[in-house]
């Protein structure tokens, strides 16, 4: 046994830690490891620090004087009814004694039960929260005993006398044992044999007393700690979302940048005069009026009025004229409003631009009259 220095404070199997069995007393616990417990270390919470560090599953041991536990054969019904049942009796048993949990399971074809005060339940849960524990399981001291037909099975566990006999298993007071016992076989469980059963209880307890509203919360899916994961993981994404379409842009800025020097290179070499761009492409659009051709010659959008004129055949052309910009003027004279209309939406839907009056007016002959403008974009 071991007070100041805890060598075995690390392993991989959890702990199994056995509460004392009034306040102010040490603890005893031990590291698990395959198929028995480890060596029996102990601290005093008020002197020591936890010294088992990252715990991983705990089992714990509540002292079997405030946990005694009723040992019955399953009743001939459905297990599920049969611990109902055997929970509603158990909590009616305790009227008038205060609140009680109360914890049942089914073991091995027996049906165990055990009444806890609710006071005492919490104020454990309490003192093993302040050394970092939140237990897998509570289980009562007097299970580390194996139940024998006929036999009363006893063990001094660090100091505390446990009992089970066939149908109970309970802290072994002076007078208690013999009173239960009777003439039964009487038979201690120490060394070897009783490090191998800590191993099974932590392995699988019989009864649990983490049942009900003192059951072990279940890890919720968003905790803190995994929304703040989240967070960083999601700002994360955000910078490099963000740095990705900086990349983009610098490239497509650089390729935009480099052909536009290109295309100004190959503009200089027919007008050296063009600075940039802009006055290239008025240089260009000039030179291309001047010879009538291109979307600013005369021909394109006199082609393009005439083919638009094929949906209105009721217009007809008062005047045409042609300026050196690449607009195209003329007059347009039809019976109705709609036909002109009809000429002008033909026009914008190729992309022409087209300026027309405020409104559209008859004339003297009452036909409807509109000065009209056309030009490439």
């Amino acid at each position: 046994m071991a007070d100041a220095a805890f060598p075995d404070a690390e392993g991989p199997d959890g702990l199994i830690v056995l509460l004392p069995a009034a306040d102010g007393g040490r603890w005893h616990w031990w590291r698990m490891g395959g198929e028995r417990a480890g060596r029996d270390m102990a601290f005093d919470p008020e002197v020591h620090t936890a010294p088992w560090g990252e715990a991983g599953r705990v089992t714990v041991l509540v002292p079997a004087g405030d946990a005694p536990v009723l040992d019955r054969a399953l009743p001939d019904m459905p297990e599920a009814q049969a611990l109902a049942a055997e929970r509603l009796a158990a909590a009616q048993g305790a009227l008038g004694d205060g609140v009680v949990h109360v914890a049942v399971a089914a073991h091995e074809g027996r049906l165990l039960s055990c009444r806890v005060d609710d006071q005492v339940m919490t104020h454990w849960l309490a003192l093993l929260k302040a050394q970092g524990i939140d237990p897998v399981a509570m289980v009562p001291a007097g299970l580390v005993l194996p139940r024998r037909e006929g036999t009363v099975m006893l063990a001094d566990l660090c100091g505390q006398m446990l009992a089970r006999t066939a149908e109970a298993a309970f802290a072994a007071e002076p007078g208690l044992v013999p009173a239960l016992a009777g003439a039964a076989d009487q038979a201690a469980l120490e060394g070897d044999a009783l490090a191998l059963r800590l191993a099974e209880v932590h392995a699988a307890p019989a009864l649990n007393l983490r049942q009900g509203r003192h059951a072990q919360k279940s890890p919720s899916a968003f905790r803190a700690g995994e929304w703040l994961g989240l967070a960083r993981m999601a700002a994360v994404a955000a910078l490099l979302a963000l740095a990705l379409m900086v990349v983009w842009v610098v490239k497509w800025n650089a390729d935009s940048a480099a052909e536009e020097l290109r295309a100004l290179e190959m503009a200089q070499q027919r007008f050296p005069q063009a600075p940039d761009l802009d006055a290239a492409e008025r240089l260009l659009n000039a030179e291309m009026a001047r010879r009538g051709v291109g979307g600013t010659s005369f021909a394109a959008p006199t082609a393009a009025l005439l083919d638009a004129m094929r949906g209105a055949p009721g217009m007809t052309l008062r005047a045409l004229a042609y300026d050196a910009d690449g607009t195209l003027r003329f007059t347009a004279a039809a019976p109705r409003a709609e036909d002109v209309n009809a000429v002008l939406i033909a026009l914008q839907n190729e992309g022409w631009k087209v300026t027309v009056p405020p409104a559209l007016a008859p004339d003297p002959t009452g036909a409807i009259v509109a000065a009209i403008t056309v030009r490439a974009p």
